[in-house]
């Protein structure tokens, strides 16, 4: 089916004349993470909470003072009504976006696509091919777990955590900006009591409770505005359990501790590549299963068809008789039948 049908509408649009400040407002009031920036009913740039942190907080800017058109991209992918989903993914992929504003023939805006949107389909579809799977397993078999020998370590948090950033949570939110844009992260640790992790701030919280509420950032602490009690996992807990404390506590990245300390950090990025080049992997092993087949079916064809050329040809030969005739006819029921046992 096309994007169209998936689309949120409306989206929820800002002029690009409109202030920062009021873009974090209504991102906090819509509950959306971005905005669509529109002309008249064409879109010209999507502004995302991840956006308004960087550019607001991390390099000091004046949300009263800066507009929505002074933080814009050069550019905005849109995406057609009449796309599917797979060039809906495919072209997130290759510009590196979220979400992607739907537009019909004339260039007019009609919703936005987001990739969680695109995997919430795909999910339903994996899941039923998953279905389809185990129900071609002999019933008393052996089904892969998570706990046997070997599998567990690798479908344990520990396996997809990545390095995290962690800041006392005395220190100021300006501060926290300005690490999540030094080294490319959504978010930051907190830590009390010589490195113990006590919270998660992230670039939503920061719009939210900072730039939206017009707090002075830095002055205000990272304490006072972290998401606590903080969701986090051990290194290793099965993967199946921490995207059930993503779902439960309704986050996107989850600290892995160890002795209270952050020793990485699991996000739902992070495991979304993982699985999607598996299922990459399983797709190519899938398609050269299929070309080898379809060679052998062609090979089988092409070696019938010959079989029955020479049957032909060597019937004719037959049919005219005479001993000058005899040694093409050996050549041939030679060769036709080399043909056939190949």
């Amino acid at each position: 089916m096309s994007v169209a049908s998936y689309c949120r509408r409306p989206a929820s649009t800002i002029e690009p004349d409109e202030s920062l400040r009021s873009a974090a407002q209504r991102i906090e009031k819509e509950g959306m993470g971005c905005l669509v920036v529109a002309s008249g009913d064409k879109p010209i740039g999507v502004l995302t909470d991840r956006d308004l942190t960087l550019r607001v907080l991390a390099e000091g800017r004046d949300p009263e003072a800066t507009c929505v058109r002074d933080v814009l991209r050069r550019s905005v992918t849109t995406i057609r009504d009449t796309a599917s989903l797979a060039e809906a993914s495919a072209s997130m992929g290759r510009h590196g976006v979220r979400r992607l504003p739907v537009v019909d023939g004339e260039g007019a805006m009609l919703g936005v696509v987001a990739a969680d949107d695109v995997l919430r389909v795909v999910a339903s579809e994996v899941e039923a091919l998953a279905g389809v799977a185990s129900a071609q397993v002999p019933e008393g078999a052996p089904a892969p777990s998570p706990q046997q020998p070997g599998e567990a370590a690798q479908r344990a948090a520990g396996h997809y955590h990545k390095d995290v950033v962690c800041l006392p949570a005395e220190a100021s939110v300006k501060k926290a900006a300005e690490e999540m844009k030094s080294e490319g992260v959504g978010c930051v640790v907190a830590t009390e009591n010589g490195g113990n992790a006590v919270g998660l701030v992230t670039d939503r919280d920061l719009v939210l409770r900072v730039i939206a509420v017009g707090r002075d950032p830095e002055s205000t602490a990272v304490s006072s505005v972290m998401s606590t009690p903080l969701a986090s996992a051990e290194p290793d807990q099965p993967l199946e359990v921490l995207l059930q404390t993503m779902r439960t506590r309704a986050v996107r990245r989850v600290p892995v501790l160890s002795g209270g300390r952050a020793v990485g950090i699991v996000t739902y990025d992070d495991v979304l590549l993982a699985l999607g080049r598996e299922l990459e992997h399983l797709g190519e092993a899938a398609l050269r299963e299929i070309r080898h087949e379809r060679r052998q079916v062609e090979t089988e064809r092409a070696r019938t068809a010959a079989e029955e050329r020479w049957k032909e040809l060597g019937s004719r030969i037959r049919d005219l008789g005479g001993d000058t005739l005899d040694t093409v006819r050996q050549e041939v029921d030679s060769l036709w039948e080399r043909i056939r046992n190949r």
